[in-house]
């Protein structure tokens, strides 16, 4: 008699996935919403075994995929509506839908198709502050600390900087791979022969992605690097609020200047040891606070996050 084999139990992943419409100029775009805020943790390859389609959803007509997934769950996504004639994806940076696959004619691959979302502008909070400060590391755990408490919220970091970060370097385990995509993904425009024209260039660009995802983001966290050159103003003022980390006292003030048409949030005053000092609540929310490294998880200060959360 041959032993039992016990097969592996499935968990059933906590993803929602609801049939939307994104409103076009002249249409309305089925889209599939993918929803992974329940899970409050990194979504797992596992999702591929047990996530199906909707059964309402229309695959005579064209599908977009929307929301915030890993590019290999998008891609597992592409290969089960190869029914529908095209399929596009949301990109939140330029309010638009890129199509990556037609057999439709007068849609093929590349074509972009503005969406116009009907609602009013959410909070943008832009995080500055002098380098070396835990400005990036700040950033990350604020957008993990909002999800976490408010999971009906929609958060987004924007990394509105030309220094080759992303979430990627707090989610991977690999430093090595952390530093090379880094250094493969760093804009050098510094190191370019016309760099100021470029530099006013990518900053009102990075205004523009700012102002497209706050038409859809509730919450919308932007670093926007450790200089306050006001090169930087069109992305400073594409955001509602003003939170500055800084490491050295002396630099406070260069970087409120450059944020006074901003709301101001709070000041973080950056240390090495582990402590969370409250020094003011008003007009603005006054701590010294710390440690802020990479290689170490991140608590965001309760009166920080309580501040945050009272702006949604």
């Amino acid at each position: 008699m041959q032993p039992e084999i016990q097969q592996p139990e499935i968990q059933q992943p906590e993803i929602q996935l609801q049939i939307i419409q994104l409103k076009g100029s002249s249409r309305d775009y089925q889209a599939l919403a993918i929803d992974t805020r329940p899970l409050r943790r990194l979504m797992s390859p596992d999702a591929l075994l047990t996530w199906k389609l909707p059964p309402q959803l229309d695959l005579s007509r064209g599908v977009v995929l929307y929301g915030n997934a890993p590019n290999w769950f998008y891609n597992h996504a592409l290969l089960q509506l190869q029914e529908a004639p095209w399929v596009g994806f949301y990109d939140l940076r330029s309010k638009s839908v890129v199509v990556v696959r037609s057999r439709q004619k007068g849609i093929a691959p590349g074509d972009t198709l503005p969406i116009f979302p009907n609602r009013e502008p959410g909070v943008a909070v832009l995080v500055g502050g002098p380098p070396n400060s835990g400005k990036s590391v700040l950033s990350n755990a604020l957008r993990v600390a909002v999800t976490r408490s408010r999971p009906d919220l929609q958060v987004y970091l924007h990394r509105a900087n030309w220094d080759g970060e992303g979430n990627y370097i707090y989610e991977s385990q690999n430093r090595q791979v952390v530093k090379h995509l880094k250094q493969k993904n760093k804009y050098k425009i510094p190191d370019l022969p016309n760099a100021d024209e470029v530099l006013d260039l990518y900053f009102q660009e990075r205004a523009r992605d700012t102002e497209n995802i706050r038409q859809v983001i509730d919450l919308t966290l932007v670093d926007v690097g450790g200089v306050p050159d006001p090169v930087k103003l069109p992305v400073v003022r594409s955001c509602s609020h003003a939170l500055i980390i800084s490491s050295d006292p002396q630099a406070v003030r260069s970087w409120q200047e450059l944020c006074r048409d901003l709301q101001p949030l709070a000041v973080v005053h950056s240390v090495r040891e582990d402590r969370c000092d409250l020094l003011q609540t008003s007009p603005y929310l006054e701590l010294v606070a710390g440690p802020w490294e990479r290689d170490r998880p991140a608590s965001v200060p309760q009166p920080l996050l309580d501040r945050l959360l009272k702006l949604m």
